[in-house]
């Protein structure tokens, strides 16, 4: 039985790469792990996932039925499985309508809690979905946003409460009772070897200091990039230029204006202290 190592962001910080990272370190192999490879039903709100484990077609179900089904089907997954498990989830840390977390501590080992400077995430958003800057600062500051909303049809993911960029840190960091190991994603830039020794450490991952350098080395963004281009991949939205963009920090400095700036530090000033993004003297941006 292996517990799971939640993959837990507020979209476009930098989850895909840890998960690229991890099955990188895991394969241990001697080409990088084609990033089409990657096992899409790994993902907390898999409908796939969902009806394979509990039996029943989650389109059968409301909303708040599906809710209460979910952390038992985490337990057994968990059951059923002998290998790592490494699970993306862009929605905050909460409980359902039954009081129970929808993250169970049982069928939990740790939580990859992975954070980048919101300035830059607001980018990133506006290019993923090819929305305006404005828009996208909107999802940013707002308590009920919401991913895969149903729409004309049935999404293949549940609708993910992510709530806005601030209490979605918090929900994990503070409400949540698992184990919670913060990585920032400019840390795994700019340190990438200390970081990503320390995703290894917090997942349970026996360590080689060479399997290391290799997995940071078959994920590095300039790889992923060429093998988006040499071969698409398919978890870029149709819309989508790329998925591997540009993956840079301080980005925004090209992008935002001014008062957009400062939308983003009012909203998020705490929360960005915190985590050292702002200036605690000043309130200026230090990435």
């Amino acid at each position: 039985m292996s517990k799971i190592v939640w993959l837990a962001s507020f979209p476009k910080s930098g989850n895909t790469w840890v998960r690229i990272f991890l099955n990188n370190y895991v394969a241990d192999g001697d080409e990088p792990v084609p990033i089409n490879k990657l096992d899409e039903s790994i993902h907390a709100c898999s409908r796939v996932l969902f009806d394979r484990l509990i039996g029943v077609p989650s389109s059968d179900l409301l909303s708040h039925e599906v809710e209460q089904y979910r952390p038992w089907m985490y337990v057994q997954w968990v059951a059923e499985s002998t290998e790592p498990l490494f699970v993306k989830v862009h929605e905050a840390w909460r409980k359902n309508g039954n009081g129970r977390s929808l993250f169970p501590s049982e069928a939990t080992h740790s939580v990859l809690h992975i954070i980048r400077n919101p300035l830059d995430v607001v980018p990133s958003l506006s290019n993923h979905y090819s929305q305006p800057i404005e828009k996208c600062i909107g999802w940013l500051n707002e308590s009920q946003y919401t991913l895969a909303k149903s729409g004309a049809r049935l999404n293949r993911q549940f609708p993910q409460l992510v709530t806005d960029w601030s209490m979605h840190a918090q929900s994990w960091v503070d409400a949540s009772p698992l184990l919670v190991q913060t990585i920032r994603y400019e840390d795994m830039l700019q340190a990438s070897t200390e970081t990503f020794s320390k995703i290894v450490e917090a997942a349970g991952l026996l360590f080689d200091d060479d399997r290391l350098q290799k997995a940071i080395r078959f994920s590095a963004f300039d790889r992923l990039k060429s093998q988006e281009e040499a071969e698409g991949f398919r978890e870029r939205l149709p819309q989508t230029p790329a998925f591997f963009n540009k993956g840079r920090m301080g980005g925004w400095r090209e992008v935002l204006t001014a008062v957009q700036v400062q939308q983003i530090i009012d909203h998020h000033r705490t929360t960005m202290r915190r985590f050292g993004y702002l200036d605690k003297n000043n309130d200026q941006p230090v990435i």
